[in-house]
C-alpha cells in the first residue's frame, strides 16, 4: 500500500513537471547530497535495526537520526515546492 502512494505521487510530480517543460528546474547539489545522505542513512539505520536487540540505548540513538532525516527530506520538499517541481501539493 506504502508504495502505491508513493508511485502515485512521483507520477503526479513528473506529469505536472512535464507540463511546465519550457523551463528546466533541477535539484540543487545541496538538495541530491541531502537525499542521498537520507537514503544511505536509513538503508543503515534498517540493517542495524534488524541486527540489534532493542536494548537500553535505542531510544537514545533513533530520535536524533529521524531528525537528521526530517530536516534533509523537509529541505529538498522546500526547494521542489519553491521550483514548482510537484505542482500544487
Amino acid at each position: 500500500m506504502h508504495n502505491q502512494i508513493n508511485d502515485k505521487a512521483r507520477v503526479n510530480c513528473t506529469q505536472s513537471f512535464e507540463i511546465n517543460n519550457d523551463v528546466k528546474a533541477t535539484l540543487s547539489l545541496e538538495a541530491f547530497r541531502k537525499l542521498n545522505r537520507s537514503q544511505e542513512l536509513t538503508y543503515f539505520l534498517g540493517c542495524d535495526l534488524r541486527k540489534r536487540e532493542m536494548d537500553g540505548l535505542t531510544p537514545f540513538y533513533l530520535p536524533h537520526i529521524l531528525s537528521y532525516v526530517d530536516e534533509d527530506l523537509s529541505f529538498v520538499l522546500a526547494e521542489l515546492k519553491e521550483k514548482g517541481m510537484c505542482g500544487n501539493y
